[in-house]
């Protein structure tokens, strides 16, 4: 274990070569573990800025309009509330955008922490009436409205666009141009052109995706013309944050001999499928971006099917199933560090069962890399990391440490139970804490007895998951690896243990689902088999039909006929296996029904207090016990705690504000933790904290903190070199004004064509309900007026002789489905004299007609209606695209 202080500008990446190995002998963790949740009443949280890159920040966003993209993780939300507090009077009137439930919640929090009086935030949502929208509007003060109702009561003037003091946009990343937002910016521009608007984003890496120029198109959507780079290597940041750095111990965990044996694997997985694409797809992709390491993000997977979506109908069925198997190979790196060997197995062989071939799953519709040397080594290194298969039934020796009884297992398979590697790590980062905390204890007594005050000291632990399974994963094995110590076994030989009994029983119950499917399958395959062989006769010896393979010619398989046909018989056997194992595990523990019972929790409490009363047992007293509830119930002391937390984004800034913790384990790197735990120690300089961070040594998870920082390095250099050279014109109109109706109404007989008719703007009524689609928004900006109402019939009025009804392809089909495209197009005929059927199509995703008899009924019912209709009305159907 080595310790050094890491520079702030590295953003805790690794600095050198890591330490050869962690190994120390530890004999016992802390021995009193207490897991409490926090609730967000329990946590404050400063709404000052006592940075100064912060006061910077909001000096300027104040000073001029313009969107501010910052870093992830350098407290952002903190800057918008310093906003909001401003404008929290009620003689103005500011409108929050973008903003998501659970951001309400803190910002309402926060606001309230920062002394804003009541009402402070106010939420405007569809439980909100028209009544009450305006009387909201009229009072002013800070409102968070969803982007639908916002624009409908704004093109119904039930909110006066001149009461709006401004409008903040988060989430900027995610305006685009038929997004409702920018169409509310537009209208609000327009109108008001004295208020402002301050946009939002910590996410620079969406503003260079795709187009000329990103970061110039996103700030005319906007409606800006500044926009504020804030990166990590800022110099205001980088000093910042050097004046008081982290006591950080990096710790680099090898990966055990079979972990990194099937990360290999699945990364020669992965270079298969992306080689397979490449060949047949190379047209139509950016070859640049199909390499491994892109492959680890689940930006990728979108990624690849954005560029195959266009042409989505022309690309192979095995070029669809290599695309989605990058998501499962994604998905194993992942949990091959994260899960334990017992789920990872099980997953494994999930993933076999569902791939196994039968009659509703052809050959052709399998996965290609389980056929590969490399995903049989993923399966077979994986079920050795849980058990193995012994020749003989003959009982091994127990005596070991890591042995576990196989007396209670099915015959000849010997438990091996595999720990991830971080487990011991982190058993270990405790016992130096807690040695630490008892070196400190006689010097804190002795301060103390002098009659100084220690109450805010604590010796809080904070430990930092990457999601609440791994949470749950740790809280159990720190829960029992002390019984385990005291047993002779490993530390996680219970957990395991626990988890091996369950799958057992899972693969018991797997085996009677799959016989009961094959069976039926066999039914169904055999008696295809028997009506056509009763149907055709078998050719007679010698002779053979045209097109077919003579009787006495052999076959030439390119590579050689044993490599040819190792393919399928390799995934038939593995899954043959498999069915064999479930089925002798199902047999042993239906023989012995009393030696797996089915085990809930890790740790089994002693049944001689339970078996005493079970009389009074059996019962509950609805009373209320105050002496045992003060027995086993009370406040938590925070100077003797272990919190164990997944990260929350913006609300591990509250955590570390409340807990204040003494020592922070990073167990799963993140690049926003990091920096708020910089942003934190730069807070409270006095306080001691020491970051313990874990990473697993040339293994995918180091690979994707260290992308995630170049990719946000790289990001922010393309951000600034294009700020540099944009040009956003003066004046330039936010909408084209069509002229083209002045000149079709010029009149040559009134003074010679000089003097031209007076024509009132184009208006066109839509559906309250149709701004979810982006067609009033491009309606709007070719210079149309629109009045949105609630129609009953159709959900455009151009005249009063046209109606159209808008369809996009999944509603037309949904209408076929129904038959509700007869009674719509039946109301418009009735009403209006020419009915209009719009058919909306994505121009990002593909269309074509397929030969299949449901749909060519479809399309006959469609003309036939259509003909019907024409009897006694005239009926158009328009197809567009967005």
């Amino acid at each position: 274990m080595s310790s050094q202080i890491l520079p702030a500008e590295t953003d805790f990446s690794p600095v050198g070569s890591p330490p050869e190995s962690h190994s120390s002998s530890r004999s016992q963790v802390c021995s009193h573990i207490t897991l409490p949740s926090l609730s967000s009443t329990q946590l404050s949280y400063p709404c000052t800025l006592p940075l100064e890159f912060h006061r910077h920040i909001f000096e300027e966003l104040l000073s001029e309009d313009g969107l501010l993209i910052l870093s992830r993780g350098l407290g952002l939300r903190r800057i918008i509330c310093a906003l909001l507090k401003i404008y929290s009077d009620k003689e103005s009137l500011v409108i929050l955008l973008n903003a998501n439930g659970h951001e309400l919640n803190f910002i309402k929090e926060e606001l309230a922490e920062c002394g804003v009086k009541k009402p402070g935030l106010r939420v405007v949502n569809n439980e909100t009436n028209s009544k009450e929208r305006s009387e909201l509007y009229v009072s002013g003060g800070i409102l968070s409205i969803t982007s639908r109702i916002l624009i409908i009561d704004l093109l119904q003037k039930r909110i006066p666009t001149y009461l709006i003091t401004g409008i903040l946009v988060m989430h900027a990343e995610r305006v685009n141009e038929t997004s409702t937002e920018a169409f509310i910016l537009r209208i609000f521009k327009e109108e008001n052109k004295e208020g402002f608007i301050k946009a939002f984003s910590d996410s620079p890496e969406s503003f260079i995706s795709s187009g000329l120029s990103p970061l110039q198109t996103a700030l005319q959507l906007l409606q800006l013309r500044k926009v504020f780079l804030y990166p990590r290597f800022h110099v205001m940041i980088r000093d910042c944050l050097e004046q008081r750095k982290a006591d950080v111990t990096e710790l680099y965990q090898p990966l055990s001999p079979s972990m990194d044996e099937i990360q290999q694997a699945i990364t020669e997985c992965i270079e298969a499928c992306l080689s397979e694409i490449k060949k047949g797809n190379g047209n139509w992709l950016n070859v640049d971006d199909l390499s491994v390491e892109n492959s680890f993000f689940r930006s990728f997977d979108v990624l690849i099917k954005q560029q195959l979506e266009p042409v989505w109908h022309r690309v192979s069925s095995k070029t669809k199933l290599i695309v989605n198997d990058l998501t499962t190979l994604r998905k194993l790196l992942e949990y091959l560090v994260s899960y334990d060997c017992v789920s990872f197995n099980s997953f494994l062989e999930t993933i076999i069962t569902s791939q196994t071939p039968t009659s509703a799953l052809s050959q052709q519709q399998q996965s290609p890399w389980l056929s590969l040397d490399a995903g049989n080594t993923i399966f077979s290194v994986a079920k050795r990391r849980v058990f193995v298969r012994t020749s003989t039934t003959i009982p091994t020796d127990n005596t070991q440490k890591n042995s576990y009884p196989t007396s209670k297992l099915p015959p000849g398979i010997q438990p091996v139970l595999e720990e991830l590697p971080k487990w011991n790590l982190l058993a270990e980062i405790l016992q130096e804490i807690e040695s630490d905390i008892t070196s400190h204890a006689t010097e804190t007594s002795r301060t103390s007895s002098e009659g100084e005050d220690l109450s805010h000291l604590n010796n809080t632990i904070l430990i930092m998951m990457e999601n609440e399974r791994e949470c749950s994963q740790l809280r159990e094995y720190l829960s029992t690896m002390h019984i385990a110590e005291r047993q002779g076994l490993d530390k996680g030989s219970i957990m395991l243990g626990r988890l091996l009994k369950n799958y057992f029983k899972w693969k018991s119950g797997m085996s009677k689902v799959s016989k009961n499917l094959f069976n039926e399958n066999g039914k169904e395959r055999s008696k295809e088999v028997n009506s056509n062989s009763e149907r055709d006769e078998p050719p007679k010896r010698g002779t053979f039909q045209r097109g077919q393979q003579p009787p006495n010619k052999r076959r030439r398989i390119r590579g050689g006929s044993n490599t040819a046909a190792s393919v399928v018989p390799t995934r038939k056997s593995k899954a043959k296996l498999l069915e064999e194992e479930a089925q002798e595990i199902a047999n042993f523990i239906n023989s012995n029904q009393t030696i797996l019972p089915e085990v809930s929790t890790a740790v089994t409490f002693s049944t001689n207090t339970s078996l005493n009363n079970s009389s009074s047992t059996s019962c509950y007293d609805d009373e209320f016990d105050v002496e045992a509830f003060s027995t086993y119930f009370g406040l938590l002391d925070l100077r003797d705690l272990i919190i164990i937390r997944p990260i929350s984004g913006e609300e591990d800034d509250r955590v570390l504000q409340s807990i204040k913790p003494k020592y922070i384990i990073i167990y799963h790197p993140d690049q926003a933790f990091v920096r708020r735990v910089e942003v934190y120690r730069t807070f409270y300089p006095d306080l001691p904290c020491k970051v313990f961070f874990m990473m697993y040594e040339n293994s995918i998870e180091e690979q994707k903190y260290l992308s995630v920082i170049r990719k946000e390095k790289d990001a922010f250099e393309k951000l600034i070199r294009e700020k540099s050279i944009m040009a956003i014109p003066l004046g330039r109109p936010l909408r084209v004004i069509n002229n083209q109706y002045e000149s079709l109404n010029i009149n040559t007989r009134i003074a010679g064509g000089r003097i031209t008719q007076q024509i009132k703007e184009p208006k066109i009524i839509i559906d309250v309900r149709e701004f979810r689609s982006s067609l009033p928004s491009l309606l709007h900006q070719s210079g149309i007026e629109i009045l949105p109402c609630t129609l009953t019939i159709g959900d455009y009025i151009l005249s009063p002789n046209l109606c159209v009804e808008r369809k996009s392809i999944s509603d037309l089909i949904g209408s076929f489905n129904s038959g509700r495209l007869y009674t719509q197009c039946e109301a418009m005929s009735i009403h209006y004299k020419q009915p209009i059927l719009l058919i909306e199509f994505d121009r990002n995703q593909s269309f074509t007609l397929q030969v299949i008899e449901s749909f060519l009924i479809s399309v006959i019912r469609l003309f036939l209606f259509f003909y019907c209709l024409s009897s006694y009305c005239v009926v158009h159907a328009c197809i567009v695209y967005k």
